[in-house]
């Protein structure tokens, strides 16, 4: 692993709770399981998996694709918490919990879907002591990544909090095959995910224009310099 990996890994990695082991880290019966009772779909982007309030009837694999969980306020405000890539299960835990979504799930590009029914999901946990070890061991993880999320993102400034979720976001998509210093994303998605502003936002995305660290072609946010992304939140650190 390159130096510059290895700076991503440590800014990136405490967001990220990446769970596609979940439902690929089984043994063969249990994703015998899965294929059988799983069937792919192939969804757009904008498509709602689930909303606010809903009461879950089953978890969601997202084979392919991206997808957005966010909660929006009475003044229909957003603000998006977490997103998903390929091979991540979304709503897991309510359903363990039986509990409504406290969040709507929307997906951000063309994707395939595969839903899990409360009945699939139950016999998995009850049956198979491997998916109830991966089930564990992704709430733990998720844990700790909300409680980053919740408190060392928010002490950034609105500038730095741009950049890590630049950062982010490009290894969530490299990660999931997309070319490297390539972020898919509207600069609104950007502000709710941000948790600023839309103009807030644009204003500091011209910032990083002109120093040549951030281009915008359409919803194509490319990083030329990850380098010097960095090195932005590691003066700011020091």
């Amino acid at each position: 692993m390159t130096d510059q990996n290895l700076r991503m890994a440590r800014v990136t990695q405490p967001y990220l709770f990446q769970n596609h082991f979940i439902l690929t880290d089984l043994p063969v019966k249990d994703l015998a399981v899965l294929q059988e009772q799983v069937i792919p779909e192939a969804k757009k982007r904008g498509e709602v998996l689930f909303r606010q309030g809903g009461y879950p009837k089953g978890a969601f694999w997202l084979i392919s694709g991206k997808a957005k969980i966010f909660q929006e306020t009475s003044d229909g405000q957003r603000q998006t918490h977490y997103i998903y890539s390929n091979g991540d299960l979304i709503a897991y835990r309510q359903l363990i919990a039986e509990e409504v979504h406290p969040v709507s799930a929307t997906l951000l590009e063309d994707s395939t879907v595969g839903f899990i029914s409360a009945e699939v999901f139950r016999g998995l946990l009850n049956n198979s002591p491997f998916f109830a070890r991966n089930i564990l061991t992704a709430l733990a993880r998720e844990f700790t990544v909300w409680m980053n999320r919740m408190t060392v993102f928010t002490q950034f400034s609105v500038r730095n909090r741009i950049i890590l979720a630049l950062l982010i976001l490009h290894e969530q998509y490299r990660l999931s095959g997309s070319p490297s210093g390539v972020v898919t994303m509207t600069r609104s998605e950007l502000a709710e995910y941000v948790g600023a502003s839309l103009e807030t936002v644009v204003r500091g995305l011209n910032h990083l224009k002109g120093q040549d660290l951030v281009r915008i072609h359409g919803r194509r946010i490319v990083l030329p310099n990850l380098t010097g992304l960095l090195e932005i939140l590691h003066l700011e650190e020091n």
